[in-house]
């Protein structure tokens, strides 16, 4: 059985007012922080972890939901990097069949290509092999027609083939849940909106956390602490020198999978720029992604995507050969912690996405990386702050999967809506707001959009459990739209070569 997420917040909002000590607390509730938790609490450890926001709401939210093993970082000669990150893939296929699903993509190229044919043939194979993946999965040239035939609702342009290769998709929200929710089954503590205002000192050692939570503050005492902000990292702590954080900007398009039918991913080359950009089947819908820009606006505020971003991914849809205009029913945006020296100028997308791990006494932080390799990422700092010879020894459990016992408790449900789903998680989802529900729990107001906006009565009866009164339900009403429309609403007007291309 999973364990209750709402009932393990209370208990720990008791412990957190009764200002205990741990043995480690974390800060960030991302995939990064909800990893390093779940090991923790496993190997015996007093484990608390803490989120300002929602669980799940900021770059673990907003992601292609792609975990893959980084074809591009293959084509870079990281070579290293993409086979922890295939092997990673194929591990947690393996973990969580339910959460994480093999999926076919197809990189588009022109037949008459037979260079682009060979370097890609020869890629796609060290890819796989790297991966050490089933045969099942091995890469196979289409021809246009064979092509044609996986994607009859699609009509590309003449002599478009494909070399066909296997990745994953996943929700990334729901993944960070059933990581916590490991990570409670195995004793750790958690409580989202709580804010770390400082760390504590003692000494030339950090020794805790300050947080404040329903508007009290609180004083934790912790052995050690580990800093897994990601793009935010650098809140609490300098990077090491010469080292800076560059928040890149990730964009991508939902659309209604009746206006772009996809039984499979595309892999597609940006006209403009010659950038590789997917489009994929995801929780009922279909997605356009991703944008690579660096973000100059104030990483502390909600993310949002831009008019020229839309117009980028709407120039794709050509490509598609699709036979009637169509229009992306909802969007979202989200930082990627890059890591860079100082005065580096390499392009967003030649950036690397390695993770970094530095410590001070008391101290652990860590930031970059990716979704795929967030468990090995949780063992290096682990590790590195057992070496600081503050913990107590290792008593650890059984590594055990936990798995759902209805569907409703899997991955995130889509439309159309799924009663199951909202009462489940409005019981047991920890659920403080709204948009937590509907837009993180579930993602039923991402796939419905503005379709929602008829049920409001319809959902407040299915979420009993919430017990909220009127008034609040009216108030979180309004403030899920605002949310919605900020986060995830998309741009009305396209300029001319958007329009062109829709």
């Amino acid at each position: 059985m999973l364990p209750n997420l709402s009932e393990a917040v209370a208990t720990s909002r008791q412990a957190i007012a009764k200002t205990e000590s741990y043995d480690l607390i974390v800060i960030g509730a991302g995939i990064t922080g909800a990893g390093i938790a779940r090991e923790s609490a496993r190997l015996g450890w007093k484990t608390l972890l803490l989120e300002q926001g929602d669980l799940a709401s900021g770059t673990s939210n907003f992601s292609s939901k792609m975990v893959h093993g980084g074809l591009r970082y293959l084509i870079q000669g990281n070579w290293r990097l993409t086979r922890e990150a295939a092997q990673a893939r194929e591990s947690l296929l393996q973990r969580w069949p339910d959460l994480v699903k093999p999926l076919p993509y197809y990189y588009l190229q022109n037949e008459r290509s037979l260079i682009t044919r060979f370097k890609l043939t020869a890629g796609l194979w060290l890819y796989h092999t790297l991966a050490a993946a089933e045969d099942a999965h091995r890469p196979r040239y289409l021809s246009p027609a064979a092509l044609a035939e996986h994607f009859p609702a699609l009509s590309f342009p003449t002599g478009t083939a494909a070399s066909r290769y296997y990745d994953a998709i996943c929700d990334d929200s729901a993944l960070v849940l059933r990581t916590l929710q490991e990570a409670v089954n195995y004793g750790a503590q958690l409580s989202h909106y709580a804010s770390v205002s400082e760390l504590l000192t003692e000494g030339d050692r950090i020794a805790g956390v300050t947080v404040r939570l329903d508007q009290s503050q609180y004083t934790l005492p912790a052995k050690m602490v580990i800093n897994a902000t990601g793009v935010w990292a650098d809140q609490f702590t300098s990077l090491p020198a010469n080292l800076r954080l560059r928040p890149l900007r990730g964009s991508h398009l939902l659309f209604a999978a009746a206006d772009l039918p996809l039984p499979a991913a595309l892999t597609l080359q940006h006209p403009e720029d010659g950038r590789v950009v997917f489009c994929y089947p995801w929780a009922g819908g279909s997605v356009l992604g991703t944008t690579d820009l660096d973000h100059l606006a104030d990483k502390c505020q909600p993310t949002q995507m831009s008019q020229e971003e839309q117009n980028y991914l709407l120039a794709l849809l050509p490509q598609l050969g699709l036979k009637r205009s169509i229009k992306p029913i909802a969007c979202w945006s989200g930082l990627r912690p890059v890591l860079a020296e100082q005065g580096d100028s390499q392009a967003p997308s030649q950036a690397s996405r390695e993770h970094l791990i530095w410590q001070q006494p008391g101290l652990v932080n860590i930031t970059g990386g990716k979704l795929t390799t967030f468990a090995s990422m949780a063992e290096e700092a682990l590790a590195m702050a057992e070496q600081q010879g503050n913990l107590p020894p290792r008593s650890p459990q059984a590594d055990t999967p936990l798995r759902p016992d209805k569907p409703s408790q899997a991955a995130c449900p889509a439309g159309p809506l799924d009663a199951e789903a909202l009462r489940y998680w409005s019981g047991a989802g920890a659920i403080e707001r709204l948009s937590d529900l509907l837009l993180r729990r579930t993602r039923q107001g991402l796939i419905l959009g503005r379709q929602l906006e008829p049920l409001q009565s319809q959902i407040e009866q299915l979420c009993q459990p919430l017990a909220w009164s009127s008034a609040r339900w009216q108030q979180e009403w309004a403030h899920y739209w605002r949310e919605f429309e900020h986060n995830h609403g998309c741009h009305d007007s396209l300029d001319a070569s958007a329009k062109r291309s829709a």
